[in-house]
């Protein structure tokens, strides 16, 4: 399977950077299971944020060889949000670290990042999952990957955890009509309570792995009827 266009939002950006890089999945795969995620954590209390996020655009960079998104072995773009006005907005040029920056500035906690079309923050707001832009992008046949909807609810009664469930209502059925778009979608159920649990992590992979797996024979029908006509095969993390 050649995959020429990558689109992605918020965590999808980071590792669709990476991928766009050059970067082997296995190689992705080393670099994050030897990292240190407080060291991802730079704390800045403000009017706007409560997180700089200063290392965490350093981090994507280094992962993307500080290559700029123009140059990539395969085409990719970001996706984040304009703050006042909801819009969805591709960015598909520039450093990858500031591109990541804008499509993972969840509201509140990240501090927006300025661009000429205003403020931008998490893209999940507005496209969770990039079908459309991995259309515009040049795509004839995508493949959506959502970790979020179908994954498991948070429970309990705290303020937190009711506002998460709030924002991930609100999120999903925004997207819902978009995500349908898609030639196939690959949906794992991952649920990750410690960010500095492997095992956690391992079986989130897996998870990966395995609905990847399932979703095979309807990508490769599509891959098969795509061929003779040249087609491009997209991944939409």
């Amino acid at each position: 399977m050649n995959v020429e266009v990558v689109a992605g939002t918020s965590a999808g950006a980071v590792f669709g950077a990476a991928y766009s890089s050059g970067r082997s999945p296995a190689e992705i795969r080393h670099l994050t299971e030897n990292l240190d995620n407080s060291s991802l954590t730079d704390w800045r209390i403000s009017k706007a944020s409560f997180m700089r996020v200063d290392a965490l655009t350093q981090w994507v960079s280094t992962m993307a060889r500080n290559t700029p998104i123009e140059l990539m072995q395969r085409r990719f773009g970001a996706v984040a949000a304009v703050l006042d006005t909801g819009e969805p907005v591709l960015i598909d040029k520039g450093d990858a670290g500031m591109a990541v920056r804008a499509s993972a500035a969840v509201p509140g906690a990240m501090q927006p990042v300025e661009s000429v079309r205003g403020l931008l923050v998490d893209g999940g707001i507005a496209s969770l999952v990039p079908v459309r832009f991995a259309r515009a992008m040049g795509a004839d046949v995508v493949i959506g990957v959502d970790i979020y909807c179908k994954s498991p609810r948070q429970t309990g009664g705290s303020f937190l955890t009711t506002f998460f469930q709030i924002a991930r209502t609100q999120t999903c059925l925004v997207s819902r009509a978009e995500i349908a778009e898609a030639d196939v979608i690959i949906a794992p159920s991952v649920s990750v309570t410690d960010m500095k649990s492997a095992a956690q992590r391992d079986a989130s992979i897996r998870a990966g792995y395995d609905a990847a797996v399932l979703s095979m024979p309807a990508v490769l029908d599509l891959i098969n009827r795509w061929s003779s006509e040249h087609s491009k095969v997209v991944l939409a993390p």
